[in-house]
Protein backbone atom coordinates (compact mmCIF):
# COMPACT_ATOMS: atom_id res chain seq x y z
CA UNK A 1 0.00 0.00 0.00
CA UNK A 2 2.63 2.31 0.80
CA UNK A 3 4.14 1.60 -2.66
CA UNK A 4 1.33 2.57 -4.50
CA UNK A 5 0.69 5.83 -2.28
CA UNK A 6 4.18 6.43 -3.49
CA UNK A 7 3.43 6.28 -6.87
CA UNK A 8 0.02 7.68 -6.88
CA UNK A 9 1.79 11.22 -4.90
CA UNK A 10 4.92 11.36 -7.05
CA UNK A 11 4.97 13.79 -10.06
CA UNK A 12 7.44 15.42 -12.66
CA UNK A 13 9.89 17.65 -11.65
CA UNK A 14 10.69 18.15 -14.60
CA UNK A 15 8.03 18.80 -17.35
CA UNK A 16 5.46 21.59 -17.32
CA UNK A 17 7.78 23.73 -14.81
CA UNK A 18 6.71 27.23 -14.34
CA UNK A 19 9.56 29.65 -15.94
CA UNK A 20 9.72 31.46 -12.36
CA UNK A 21 9.56 28.99 -9.73
CA UNK A 22 10.47 31.29 -6.99
CA UNK A 23 7.80 31.53 -4.40
CA UNK A 24 6.00 34.39 -4.28
CA UNK A 25 5.55 35.89 -0.24
CA UNK A 26 1.71 37.03 -1.00
CA UNK A 27 -1.04 35.49 -3.54
CA UNK A 28 -1.83 37.74 -6.57
CA UNK A 29 -5.84 39.22 -6.94
CA UNK A 30 -4.95 37.87 -10.37
CA UNK A 31 -4.48 34.00 -8.36
CA UNK A 32 -7.19 34.91 -6.22
CA UNK A 33 -9.95 35.10 -8.47
CA UNK A 34 -8.67 32.05 -10.66
CA UNK A 35 -9.05 30.13 -7.41
CA UNK A 36 -12.23 31.79 -7.10
CA UNK A 37 -13.40 30.74 -10.66
CA UNK A 38 -11.67 27.33 -10.00
CA UNK A 39 -14.37 26.53 -6.81
CA UNK A 40 -16.85 27.79 -9.02
CA UNK A 41 -16.28 25.51 -12.18
CA UNK A 42 -15.61 22.77 -9.93
CA UNK A 43 -19.24 23.48 -8.22
CA UNK A 44 -20.60 23.38 -11.71
CA UNK A 45 -19.47 20.06 -12.67
CA UNK A 46 -20.54 19.08 -9.68
CA UNK A 47 -23.82 20.39 -9.62
CA UNK A 48 -24.63 19.67 -13.54
CA UNK A 49 -25.53 15.91 -13.28
CA UNK A 50 -27.33 16.65 -9.86
CA UNK A 51 -29.49 19.06 -11.45
CA UNK A 52 -30.50 17.10 -14.13
CA UNK A 53 -31.18 14.12 -12.09
CA UNK A 54 -33.52 16.52 -9.62
CA UNK A 55 -35.28 18.02 -13.22
CA UNK A 56 -35.67 14.39 -14.12
CA UNK A 57 -38.02 13.18 -11.18
CA UNK A 58 -39.57 17.03 -10.81
CA UNK A 59 -40.32 18.01 -14.21
CA UNK A 60 -42.00 16.38 -16.45
CA UNK A 61 -39.02 14.38 -18.93
CA UNK A 62 -37.65 11.25 -18.42
CA UNK A 63 -34.48 9.93 -17.20
CA UNK A 64 -32.11 9.87 -20.48
CA UNK A 65 -29.48 7.94 -21.37
CA UNK A 66 -26.67 10.44 -20.87
CA UNK A 67 -26.20 14.01 -19.38
CA UNK A 68 -25.77 14.88 -23.07
CA UNK A 69 -29.33 14.16 -24.09
CA UNK A 70 -30.82 16.25 -21.65
CA UNK A 71 -29.88 19.49 -24.47
CA UNK A 72 -33.55 18.28 -25.67
CA UNK A 73 -35.28 18.71 -22.57
CA UNK A 74 -37.24 21.67 -21.66
CA UNK A 75 -35.59 24.40 -19.27
CA UNK A 76 -33.02 21.55 -18.24
CA UNK A 77 -31.06 21.92 -21.59
CA UNK A 78 -31.07 25.86 -21.06
CA UNK A 79 -29.08 24.41 -18.08
CA UNK A 80 -27.07 22.23 -19.56
CA UNK A 81 -25.65 24.42 -22.32
CA UNK A 82 -24.95 27.00 -20.11
CA UNK A 83 -22.84 25.31 -17.50
CA UNK A 84 -20.72 23.92 -20.12
CA UNK A 85 -20.37 27.28 -21.70
CA UNK A 86 -19.85 28.40 -18.33
CA UNK A 87 -17.07 25.51 -17.99
CA UNK A 88 -15.63 26.42 -21.37
CA UNK A 89 -15.23 29.84 -20.70
CA UNK A 90 -13.06 29.35 -17.62
CA UNK A 91 -10.77 27.23 -19.12
CA UNK A 92 -10.48 29.25 -22.21
CA UNK A 93 -9.81 32.18 -19.80
CA UNK A 94 -7.84 30.06 -17.67
CA UNK A 95 -3.74 31.46 -17.70
CA UNK A 96 -1.48 28.67 -16.60
CA UNK A 97 2.38 28.50 -15.27
CA UNK A 98 3.50 26.90 -18.81
CA UNK A 99 2.46 27.60 -22.23
CA UNK A 100 1.12 23.92 -22.74
CA UNK A 101 -1.44 24.65 -20.01
CA UNK A 102 -2.45 27.34 -22.12
CA UNK A 103 -3.26 25.28 -25.33
CA UNK A 104 -4.47 22.65 -23.56
CA UNK A 105 -6.93 24.55 -21.48
CA UNK A 106 -7.73 26.54 -24.99
CA UNK A 107 -8.78 23.21 -26.72
CA UNK A 108 -10.27 21.72 -23.77
CA UNK A 109 -12.43 25.33 -22.92
CA UNK A 110 -13.27 24.67 -27.09
CA UNK A 111 -14.70 21.32 -26.37
CA UNK A 112 -16.75 21.78 -23.32
CA UNK A 113 -18.49 24.82 -25.82
CA UNK A 114 -18.53 22.56 -29.24
CA UNK A 115 -20.36 19.39 -26.48
CA UNK A 116 -23.21 22.34 -25.72
CA UNK A 117 -23.58 23.81 -29.13
CA UNK A 118 -23.19 20.77 -31.07
CA UNK A 119 -25.55 18.02 -29.50
CA UNK A 120 -26.04 14.69 -29.60
CA UNK A 121 -28.16 12.76 -31.12
CA UNK A 122 -31.12 10.25 -30.84
CA UNK A 123 -34.13 11.01 -27.96
CA UNK A 124 -32.26 9.21 -25.07
CA UNK A 125 -35.39 8.09 -23.50
CA UNK A 126 -35.63 4.62 -23.91
CA UNK A 127 -39.14 3.11 -24.22
CA UNK A 128 -41.05 6.24 -21.85
CA UNK A 129 -44.60 6.56 -23.36
CA UNK A 130 -44.65 10.44 -23.41
CA UNK A 131 -42.47 13.47 -22.18
CA UNK A 132 -41.84 16.80 -22.85
CA UNK A 133 -38.59 17.85 -24.96
CA UNK A 134 -37.59 20.57 -27.84
CA UNK A 135 -36.77 19.09 -31.07
CA UNK A 136 -35.78 20.51 -33.98
CA UNK A 137 -38.57 21.08 -36.35
CA UNK A 138 -40.10 22.98 -39.63
CA UNK A 139 -42.64 25.56 -39.01
CA UNK A 140 -44.75 26.40 -41.96
CA UNK A 141 -46.98 29.45 -41.17
CA UNK A 142 -50.78 29.76 -42.55
CA UNK A 143 -54.03 28.65 -41.76
CA UNK A 144 -53.39 26.32 -40.19
CA UNK A 145 -49.44 26.38 -39.25
CA UNK A 146 -47.81 23.28 -39.25
CA UNK A 147 -45.48 21.87 -37.50
CA UNK A 148 -43.38 18.51 -39.13
CA UNK A 149 -40.07 16.91 -39.17
CA UNK A 150 -37.24 18.48 -40.67
CA UNK A 151 -36.62 17.14 -44.44
CA UNK A 152 -33.77 14.15 -44.03
CA UNK A 153 -33.45 14.88 -40.68
CA UNK A 154 -34.56 12.94 -36.96
CA UNK A 155 -36.23 15.29 -34.67
CA UNK A 156 -33.17 14.95 -32.58
CA UNK A 157 -30.69 15.94 -34.76
CA UNK A 158 -29.53 19.62 -35.53
CA UNK A 159 -27.40 18.37 -38.43
CA UNK A 160 -26.55 14.99 -40.56
CA UNK A 161 -23.40 13.50 -38.49
CA UNK A 162 -23.42 15.76 -35.64
CA UNK A 163 -22.93 13.23 -33.23
CA UNK A 164 -19.20 13.31 -34.07
CA UNK A 165 -18.66 16.84 -33.67
CA UNK A 166 -20.04 16.04 -29.86
CA UNK A 167 -18.07 12.86 -29.36
CA UNK A 168 -15.00 14.43 -30.63
CA UNK A 169 -15.36 17.47 -28.54
CA UNK A 170 -16.33 15.53 -25.51
CA UNK A 171 -13.05 13.09 -26.07
CA UNK A 172 -10.92 16.25 -26.63
CA UNK A 173 -12.30 17.75 -23.28
CA UNK A 174 -12.16 14.88 -20.87
CA UNK A 175 -8.92 13.37 -22.13
CA UNK A 176 -7.27 16.84 -21.68
CA UNK A 177 -8.41 17.19 -17.78
CA UNK A 178 -7.81 13.55 -17.22
CA UNK A 179 -3.79 14.12 -18.49
CA UNK A 180 -4.14 17.41 -16.53
CA UNK A 181 -4.74 15.69 -13.20
CA UNK A 182 -2.56 13.51 -14.05
CA UNK A 183 0.53 15.45 -14.78
CA UNK A 184 -0.31 19.17 -14.41
CA UNK A 185 -2.02 19.36 -11.05
CA UNK A 186 0.67 16.83 -9.62
CA UNK A 187 4.23 18.18 -11.24
CA UNK A 188 6.38 19.13 -8.06
CA UNK A 189 7.98 22.83 -8.09
CA UNK A 190 10.71 22.22 -5.69
CA UNK A 191 10.95 25.88 -4.48
CA UNK A 192 7.91 25.46 -3.32
CA UNK A 193 7.04 21.59 -2.34
CA UNK A 194 10.62 20.55 -0.72
CA UNK A 195 11.29 20.63 2.35
CA UNK A 196 14.21 19.67 3.92
CA UNK A 197 14.68 16.86 1.05
CA UNK A 198 11.44 15.78 1.45
CA UNK A 199 7.96 16.55 -0.39
CA UNK A 200 5.52 18.63 1.53
CA UNK A 201 2.75 16.33 3.28
CA UNK A 202 -0.26 18.37 1.75
CA UNK A 203 0.82 18.46 -1.93
CA UNK A 204 1.36 14.56 -1.15
CA UNK A 205 -2.09 14.25 0.05
CA UNK A 206 -3.39 16.53 -3.27
CA UNK A 207 -1.50 14.19 -5.63
CA UNK A 208 -3.24 11.51 -4.38
CA UNK A 209 -6.37 12.88 -5.13
CA UNK A 210 -5.24 14.20 -8.04
CA UNK A 211 -3.84 10.87 -9.39
CA UNK A 212 -7.31 9.23 -8.53
CA UNK A 213 -9.27 11.76 -10.46
CA UNK A 214 -7.01 11.76 -13.66
CA UNK A 215 -7.28 8.00 -13.50
CA UNK A 216 -11.50 8.40 -12.99
CA UNK A 217 -11.77 10.69 -15.55
CA UNK A 218 -9.34 8.53 -18.51
CA UNK A 219 -10.99 5.00 -17.13
CA UNK A 220 -14.37 6.64 -18.02
CA UNK A 221 -13.70 8.33 -21.54
CA UNK A 222 -11.83 4.67 -22.44
CA UNK A 223 -15.23 3.22 -21.55
CA UNK A 224 -17.66 5.10 -23.22
CA UNK A 225 -15.14 4.72 -26.03
CA UNK A 226 -15.18 0.99 -26.14
CA UNK A 227 -19.10 1.33 -25.63
CA UNK A 228 -19.78 3.64 -28.58
CA UNK A 229 -16.93 1.71 -30.77
CA UNK A 230 -16.11 -1.47 -30.36
CA UNK A 231 -19.00 -3.05 -27.89
CA UNK A 232 -22.12 -5.30 -29.91
CA UNK A 233 -25.79 -3.84 -30.55
CA UNK A 234 -26.83 -6.17 -27.14
CA UNK A 235 -24.11 -5.09 -24.74
CA UNK A 236 -25.00 -1.45 -26.31
CA UNK A 237 -29.03 -1.91 -25.60
CA UNK A 238 -28.53 -3.55 -22.53
CA UNK A 239 -26.02 -0.57 -21.59
CA UNK A 240 -28.54 2.06 -22.36
CA UNK A 241 -30.97 0.44 -21.14
CA UNK A 242 -29.72 1.25 -17.67
CA UNK A 243 -28.01 4.64 -17.95
CA UNK A 244 -24.87 3.30 -17.93
CA UNK A 245 -23.33 6.49 -20.02
CA UNK A 246 -24.64 9.09 -17.42
CA UNK A 247 -23.58 7.02 -14.66
CA UNK A 248 -20.03 7.08 -16.22
CA UNK A 249 -20.16 10.67 -17.59
CA UNK A 250 -21.09 11.61 -13.60
CA UNK A 251 -18.41 10.31 -12.52
CA UNK A 252 -15.50 11.89 -14.98
CA UNK A 253 -17.53 15.03 -14.27
CA UNK A 254 -17.18 14.58 -10.18
CA UNK A 255 -13.88 13.49 -10.59
CA UNK A 256 -12.86 17.22 -12.50
CA UNK A 257 -15.16 18.74 -10.29
CA UNK A 258 -13.06 17.25 -6.98
CA UNK A 259 -10.02 18.53 -8.82
CA UNK A 260 -10.71 22.01 -9.35
CA UNK A 261 -12.15 22.54 -5.65
CA UNK A 262 -8.78 21.07 -4.17
CA UNK A 263 -6.74 23.22 -6.76
CA UNK A 264 -9.41 26.40 -5.79
CA UNK A 265 -8.06 25.42 -2.07
CA UNK A 266 -11.58 24.80 -0.90
CA UNK A 267 -10.56 22.03 0.96
CA UNK A 268 -8.82 23.10 3.87
CA UNK A 269 -6.69 19.54 5.53
CA UNK A 270 -5.32 19.94 1.76
CA UNK A 271 -3.88 23.14 1.45
CA UNK A 272 -0.53 24.25 2.31
CA UNK A 273 -0.04 26.12 5.29
CA UNK A 274 2.75 28.59 4.41
CA UNK A 275 2.37 31.48 1.69
CA UNK A 276 5.52 30.57 -0.06
CA UNK A 277 3.79 27.40 -1.49
CA UNK A 278 0.31 28.46 -1.45
CA UNK A 279 0.21 29.26 -4.95
CA UNK A 280 1.30 25.94 -6.52
CA UNK A 281 -1.53 23.04 -7.82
Amino acid sequence: MNQIASALASGTTTYFQPPDPTPALAISNEKKIQRRLAILVGCVAFGLPIVMMIGTFYGNTCFRQSISHYYYAQFLGTLFVGMLVFIGGFLIAYTGEHWLEDVGSLIAGLGAICIAIFPTTGVGCGNTAAFLSRVFVEYTPGDPATVAMVKNRDYFQLFEKVEHFHSFAAGALFIYLGIYCLFVMKRIIPERHIRDGQLIDTKRRRNVVYSICGIVILFCVAVLGWVGLVASDEVVAAWNRNHMTFYFETAALWAFGLAWLIKGRLIPWLNDTTPQAAMAP
